[in-house]
């Protein structure tokens, strides 16, 4: 079986310390494969439509430059790390839809994700659920998924944030 050269990958990161062995799992295989790293974050706010008064592009603006101050700290420690390209890309919508989308639209090689948790906040997946979708993804978007295992987060990780 012949591998694929890998020139880009894609790391799907939430908003918390949950995707701290997401991030680190994807800086190294792009120090392994000197491909381009993309660090890749979804703002879902649609459920505010039904709880809020207020406009959603509000809410998508702010959490827009959150969401940029992340991925640009991620940007500069994948650097500091020797990683030679790297960018990041946020997105509005459905995750799900929006991590199809990006597969397909990159042509990436690989995606790494972090597996869902058991935590006090609610999953997008389930276990099971999860499985099917990323088989689909691989499928669909012709690529490998790297799923990664979170470590267990303790109290001082929710205070210290996503960036190791």
């Amino acid at each position: 079986m012949t591998t694929v050269p890998i020139r880009q990958i894609i790391c799907a990161v939430r908003s918390g310390p949950e995707s701290r062995e997401t991030v680190k799992r994807a800086i190294a295989v792009a120090l392994e494969s000197g491909a381009k790293l993309t660090f890749f974050h979804v703002m879902d706010a649609e459920f505010l439509g039904y709880a809020t008064h207020g406009t959603l592009r509000v809410v998508y603006h702010e959490l827009g430059e959150m969401g940029k101050f992340v991925m640009l700290i991620l940007c500069d420690r994948a650097r500091a790390r020797g990683v030679a390209q790297v960018d990041y890309l946020l997105r509005e919508g459905n995750v799900r839809t929006q991590l199809r989308k990006l597969a397909i639209e990159t042509g990436a090689e690989v995606m790494v994700i972090g597996r869902p948790t058991k935590s006090s906040t609610k999953n997008l997946f389930k276990a099971a659920e999860f499985d099917a979708f990323v088989a689909d993804l691989e499928k669909e978007g012709n690529l490998r998924v790297i799923q990664v295992e979170p470590a267990p987060i303790a109290e001082k990780d929710l205070q210290g944030g996503l960036v190791p």
